[in-house]
């Protein structure tokens, strides 16, 4: 079967595509899926360049988020059945509750084989039902990005309608979150890197946009938009480069949920005490999480926005996309 391997920590120029025999048979509570669709996430070129997880023998398969038909069942396997639809989950020792530290590996892509091969055996417990109106490449876009927004909007705390949220870009995460946001009933506030982004995100449901580029203060543009209070959550996705912007966003007992490393690892943010605002750091999402996100997807009839969509033999291209930084939404793979 084709699969994408990296045998050497030098970025996407490392990626090689290698004929690998088929998973051979099942174990107790095993699953084999043949895998259709797949995503990118920031975390592949940490993987990929050896900032994260670890290497074998036998190389890195890359990517944590892919979606697939169920081929066969072990017996005592009940949760799922042949033909049915699924993706995997990002962490796969994360059934629910709240995140505990664990040793080992804790996701795909970066230490156990990722997803860009053809057929894969794993756990029953990994695998979520798609919501039925999502193909393959929507539902490979669900496991880190959208449940990272859900988690972010409301695992710490509920939304609730009438809440202000800042988001930040329009990658993959702040779409989601979007999105979401937008079924809860809160304002959406968001900050991009030029009008035509801005434009866009607004035409995605946003209620108001800020240029960052034009003004880089933007968390004052943020507190004049909500009369001098700040809002009550911000979603961070760029780190060290965002964070105490973000702080200064945010309301007085409001919540800065960190989400994203885009611009490096966070220190000590000097007006955290002053500002009186809580930052909570999200590992993207429990399976519970995952299944609930679902449901709401399932009942809203809500598709991911997808920016673009590759061949499986295509994926050096759909990270180049991605590190470009010009996409909106999701950039998938189609098997």
């Amino acid at each position: 079967m084709k699969t994408f391997v990296s045998r050497t920590p030098s970025g996407v120029d490392s990626l090689a595509i290698e004929d690998r025999p088929a998973p051979g048979p099942l174990g107790p509570g095993q699953v084999r899926i043949a895998m259709r669709a797949a995503a990118v996430n920031y975390r592949d070129f940490l993987a990929l360049s050896g900032a994260i997880g670890t290497r074998g023998p036998g190389g890195l398969i890359p990517c944590s988020d892919g979606a697939g038909e169920v081929l066969e069942t072990a017996p005592d396997v009940w949760r799922i059945k042949a033909g049915d639809r699924v993706a995997l989950v990002f962490n796969p020792d994360w059934i629910g509750g709240p995140w505990q530290a664990t040793t080992g590996v804790l996701c795909r892509g970066s230490g156990l084989p990722g997803v860009m091969q053809q057929e894969m055996v794993v756990h029953h417990s990994e695998a979520v039902l798609l919501p039925a109106h999502l193909d393959f490449g929507e539902g490979a876009a669900l496991p880190c990005a959208g449940v990272t927004a859900w988690h972010a909007l409301c695992g710490a705390a509920p939304l609730l309608p009438g809440m202000s949220v800042l988001l930040q870009g329009g990658g993959g995460v702040s779409v989601f979150a979007l999105q979401f946001a937008r079924l809860f009933g809160a304002r959406v506030i968001m900050i991009s890197s030029s009008p035509e982004r801005c434009a866009r995100l607004r035409a995605l449901g946003a209620h108001e946009t800020i240029d960052y580029r034009a003004e880089p203060a933007w968390d004052k543009a943020v507190r004049e938009l909500t009369g001098g209070a700040g809002v009550d959550l911000a979603i961070d996705v760029g780190g060290a480069a965002t964070i105490e912007r973000s702080v200064a966003a945010t309301r007085r007992g409001g919540r800065v949920a960190l989400v994203g490393l885009l611009g490096g690892m966070p220190g000590a943010v000097p007006s955290l005490f002053a500002a009186g605002v809580s930052i909570t750091p999200h590992m993207v999402g429990s399976r519970d999480d995952f299944e609930a996100m679902n449901r709401a997807i399932a009942f809203h009839g809500l598709r991911p926005v997808i920016d673009s969509r590759y061949r499986f033999e295509q994926l050096p291209d759909a990270l180049r996309r991605l590190e470009s930084g010009r996409h909106m939404g999701k950039i998938v793979i189609d098997f």
